[in-house]
């Protein structure tokens, strides 16, 4: 019976491991499939969970630093397993830090199987020479976005794409308001407009943004607007548990929901870069995108980072369509400005940006991408 290890390193990446494996047994394959993996995975009851990623839900360079001992041990303890076990193929997903160093060790090791990456490393930004690791050690590449794909064909690896997993997620969303604010916990919700604050999906996110947003909090209701922060459900036990001490302590409203149910019955959007950025632009929501680390992974990603925009509907548009506000920038001032701006444009600005969204969105790809993901790993493994 064929068996596939998925390692995924933090929330994102739990999301396309799980969504393989579903597609995968969709599909008809009834061997195992076990590993590293998070909430929605384990929940999923699909994947067998041996090793939560909590430990790799880590961001800025000094924090991965931080971690470094744990992170070096779980990673010796994955090889081990792999190596002891000989499953017909390796997924990864996301997390290049941990997952190139494996794929590497792994080869240099003697595994013969198949290495399969979902979300490689962004080599078209900075680190281009991951490209010749990847080329070197894993089989196929499965990016999120066409350039990706033409990054890592031009540099010898073997991508696959047909566009991002959310673009099928997000087809016909049917989100409620009205069920969205019967959940939030906190003050009373009116019929006025709503703002979602996203603070993150990692503790090393949360806890600098965290300040932040709540300040932007506090003058958004000044100025008329609701603000509900969002608690995703993907968290980790600790940061889900640092975030809501602080949001009941402040009397600030929550909403434990998937964060995208939030920013779908908002008005606007305020938080961190990742794939919420994307998110917000499948649901056609104005997003003021936030980044803030620590001091040294800040000095550092400026010297690697220069010119490089976060926000995936960004490098899209090859212009800030969506503002970023990184390191120094993000201030509560400064994001209560760009919503203000925003809220106060006319009708037709308003229409005429949601239709250069319809224009970005349709650079996303076309539906079923967790479902060609499938097709591609049985095939390699018949």
């Amino acid at each position: 019976m064929k068996s596939v290890f998925v390692s995924a390193g933090e929330v994102s990446g739990d999301h396309y491991a799980a969504s393989a494996a579903k597609s995968m047994k969709d599909k008809g394959f009834d061997g195992r499939i076990y590993g590293l993996c998070g909430k929605e995975s384990g929940a999923a009851g699909i994947v067998e969970v041996l090793w939560n990623n909590d430990v790799l839900h880590v961001m800025g360079i000094s924090e991965v630093f931080g971690a470094i001992g744990a992170v070096w041990k779980l990673l010796g303890e994955l090889k081990r397993n792999i190596l002891k076990t000989r499953p017909d193929a390796v997924v990864m997903a996301d997390s290049p830090d941990f997952h190139l160093p494996l794929a590497r060790s792994l080869r240099r090791n003697g595994y013969g199987g198949k290495i399969f990456y979902i979300a490689p490393p962004s080599v078209w930004a900075w680190r281009k020479y991951r490209a010749r690791a990847l080329a070197k050690h894993v089989n196929v590449c499965f990016p999120l976005f066409a350039f990706e794909h033409d990054a890592l064909t031009s540099r010898g690896c073997d991508s696959r794409w047909i566009g991002h997993p959310l673009v099928e997620e997000f087809m016909n969303p049917d989100i409620k308001r009205g069920e969205v604010v019967k959940n939030i916990k906190g003050p009373p919700v009116g019929e006025g407009t709503m703002a979602a604050l996203l603070p993150g999906s990692r503790r090393s996110e949360i806890e600098p943004l965290y300040p932040v947003l709540s300040g932007l909090y506090r003058s958004l209701e000044a100025n008329g607007v609701t603000p509900v922060f969002s608690v995703a459900p993907g968290l980790s036990e600790a940061a889900g548990k640092f975030l809501t001490e602080r949001l009941d302590a402040s009397g600030e409203r929550y909403y434990e929901g998937p964060g995208r149910e939030l920013m779908g019955a908002a008005d606007v959007v305020v938080g961190a870069s990742g794939t919420a950025t994307a998110e917000a632009l499948l649901l056609r929501r104005y997003m003021v995108v936030m980044y803030k680390v620590s001091f040294f992974s800040s000095l550092v990603g400026h010297l690697l980072l220069r010119g490089v925009k976060f926000a995936l509907p960004n490098i899209l548009a090859g212009e800030y369509f969506y503002p970023e506000l990184i390191q120094e920038r993000a201030t509560a001032e400064n994001a209560l400005a760009y919503v203000r701006g925003w809220l106060g444009e006319s009708a037709r600005a308003r229409e005429e940006r949601v239709r250069a969204m319809d224009g970005l969105a349709a650079k996303m790809g076309r539906p079923g991408a967790a479902g060609f993901w499938a097709e591609q790993i049985l095939g390699e493994l018949k």
